[in-house]
């Protein structure tokens, strides 16, 4: 029964008493008084909004002439990361550099020789990063996409 008047005390104390908070200039604790905000009312076309399932954006549609790599040919190193963004690798050797793009399937190598106006596409090549067929366009739209998707977060 001793307990029953300590459970007492302690609720009494919980619910008069506010946060304690430091005060900044005396160093000591000082209680203040706690207040909750009222909860806003939502209005229920906001509430039906925030349930509703949010349909996934779709992906973008590329055009036949989009998505041919062959495009790709002559192209210089600007034009290159406009529409697949910077590589995950490049290798410089005497008069050429190969820029590679990957995905988590295949890896597109692009072979760039320095011409008239600087370094421009003159080769390019898909390969598997494992040991499967390589679907040459599926990858190129991937890479496509994941090109769109960086140049949106810069």
């Amino acid at each position: 029964m001793r307990f029953v008047p300590t459970i007492l005390i302690a609720a009494a104390l919980y619910g008069c008493g506010g946060e304690v908070q430091k005060a900044s200039e005396t160093g000591r604790a000082e209680q203040t008084a706690a207040v909750s905000p009222a909860p806003a009312a939502a209005e229920p076309a906001e509430t039906a909004r925030r349930n509703e399932p949010v349909a996934p954006e779709k992906p973008k549609r590329f055009s036949q002439a989009e998505r041919d790599p062959s495009r790709l040919l002559d192209l210089h190193q600007a034009d290159l990361s406009v529409i697949l963004g910077e590589p995950s690798f490049i290798r410089r050797d005497m008069s050429a550099e190969v820029w590679q793009y990957r995905t988590e399937a295949c890896v597109l190598d692009l072979f760039l020789y320095e011409l008239d106006r600087g370094y421009a596409v003159t080769y390019y090549e898909f390969r598997a990063r494992r040991d499967t067929d390589v679907a040459r366009d599926e990858c190129f739209v991937t890479l496509l996409r994941q090109g769109i998707s960086r140049a949106a977060q810069s």
